[in-house]
């Protein structure tokens, strides 16, 4: 029998595994500008960077281990000083389930404990920044990403006010990778707020609580930067023309198996 629509996609997945969308819609987000943007990261010196070789000393899968840091973060956010490993480790595998075939390691070693524990607090600091500064004070944990024609809703990290925030702990600065995928967010926001009245993300920040960075940055003047002097609206029409013909290449690809 033949399938009658393409399988839906989560926003995370379309922004990783479709850049061609976006190339074609911000033809400027090249290597150079995002080293520009790079050039604006600041670090806190509340934090310190967790050293590499530190990391190396944990054999667990790198996405689990900041998987656990992650969770972990969230504990001392909400005011828990000592850490529930095993609520961490249940948390991460639930999390990474949803987009890889996760298994649970047995234990965390005295190595991964510390790492997770470093990484967490740095996140714990810069989100407390982030909120003193916010006008709301009211940190939302994975905020509802809404979806657009055959791309299903999603969730981000943390959300405060009209801030949408991104955590990333990779050994390196934020990638185009990275910013498509917040752009992605923003772009879904806007939909919405056109379609249902909902509220659009107004600013995006990026951080990294692995090598103490942080970006933050207005999403108008980012596209004024990467949106090749398309308006919001437009960009929007684009958007949707081109989802749809992705849609139908599908379609006919899989009615041809």
């Amino acid at each position: 029998m033949p399938i009658d629509r393409q399988p839906a996609k989560d926003p995370r997945t379309v922004a990783r595994d479709i850049p061609g969308i976006f190339d074609t819609m911000f033809p400027q987000l090249t290597p150079s500008l995002v080293a520009h943007f790079n050039s604006k990261i600041i670090s806190f010196s509340d934090c310190q960077s967790v050293p590499d070789d530190l990391v190396q000393t944990s054999d667990l899968n790198r996405a689990m281990l900041f998987e656990v840091a992650f969770a972990r973060g969230e504990q001392i956010i909400a005011g828990i000083e000592k850490a529930d490993w095993n609520a961490c480790l249940n948390t991460a595998l639930k999390r990474q389930r949803k987009y890889f075939d996760a298994k649970l390691p047995e234990t965390l070693l005295e190595a991964d404990k510390k790492v997770a524990e470093w990484v967490a607090r740095n996140l714990a600091i810069m989100l407390t920044y982030i909120q003193e500064r916010a006008k709301t004070r009211s940190l939302i944990r994975s905020p509802k990403i809404p979806g657009y024609q055959w791309i299903t809703s999603g969730y981000g990290d943390f959300s405060l006010g009209t801030r949408i925030i991104e955590v990333k702990c990779t050994n390196k600065k934020f990638s185009a990778s990275d910013y498509r995928q917040i752009v992605m967010y923003w772009l879904l926001s806007y939909a919405s707020s056109i379609e249902s009245d909902t509220p659009e993300w107004t600013n995006g920040i990026l951080i990294n609580p692995r090598l103490n960075y942080i970006f933050e940055f207005f999403f108008d003047d980012m596209l004024a930067v990467i949106g090749a002097g398309r308006s919001k609206l437009e960009l929007l029409e684009l958007f949707s023309s081109m989802v749809s013909e992705h849609s139908l290449r599908m379609l006919a690809s899989l009615n041809q198996q």
